[in-house]
């Protein structure tokens, strides 16, 4: 199965012109970043598509939540969403070519961003996984993830920017690996190793990080194989 992902930058709304302008620049470069970064990982490259929306297609199951953590990362202060269809792809796949490969993997993407868009809540989530078969039958390996995710974001809301920075900072270098030198992060932050341990605790690192690792195996486990159509 492949990952398609629809991105939409909510903050976009509210921007014009030159501003529009240099945040589309902005994501521009991320996404020509995380391609460059990611090439094994990704079997169509992201790119802009609409003035507010961004699209790409991973191969990779395991790699996909970090891969939208450091889109978020590099795109902050901006504020973004994620509809993430999973399924086949019925056209040929050409990373070279402007046309984007097609099937249901976009399809389940695009049902995904419009639930999103839809939920003006509070509680509306930054990342949705849908499939074919949770439309039709709720699949419960998909309503699992979506509400480890949620719990993910509610963890996130308590954090403080010191660390946000520090989480972020730790996941763009080292992924999900809990084994982080500290040392690096201290000096990056200009702050002590007990001071980044302590940011670390308080934040919740190592739930949060092993609950987003849980749910990369979670994805592999259940649709890491790639169906040629």
């Amino acid at each position: 199965m492949y990952f398609a992902v629809i991105g939409n930058i909510i903050s976009a709304e509210k921007m014009v012109n030159k501003e529009r302008y240099e945040m589309q620049t902005k994501v521009d470069e991320i996404l020509t970043k995380i391609n460059k970064e990611h090439k094994n990982d990704i079997a169509f490259d992201f790119k802009l598509t609409l003035g507010d929306e961004f699209q790409g297609l991973i191969k990779n199951a395991s790699s996909v939540l970090e891969i939208l953590d450091k889109i978020e990362y590099l795109a902050d202060p901006l504020e973004l969403c994620f509809g993430i269809g999973i399924g086949p792809i019925y056209s040929g796949i050409n990373k070279r070519s402007s046309n984007r490969p097609d099937g249901p993997a976009f399809w389940n993407a695009g049902f995904a961003i419009q639930q999103m868009k839809k939920n003006k809540s509070y509680t509306r989530p930054k990342i949705l996984f849908e499939t074919e078969d949770n439309e039709r039958n709720k699949d419960t390996w998909i309503e699992v993830i979506n509400e480890s995710l949620n719990l993910c974001d509610f963890i996130e809301k308590g954090w403080t920017d010191k660390q946000k920075n520090i989480v972020r900072e730790s996941i763009y270098r080292y992924g999900y690996d809990t084994k982080v030198p500290q040392k690096e992060l201290a000096d990056l932050f200009e702050i002590s190793i007990p001071a980044v341990n302590v940011h670390m605790k308080r934040s919740g690192y190592y739930n949060y990080l092993n609950l987003r690792k849980a749910i990369s195996e979670a994805l592999q486990k259940e649709w890491g194989e790639i169906e040629v159509e």
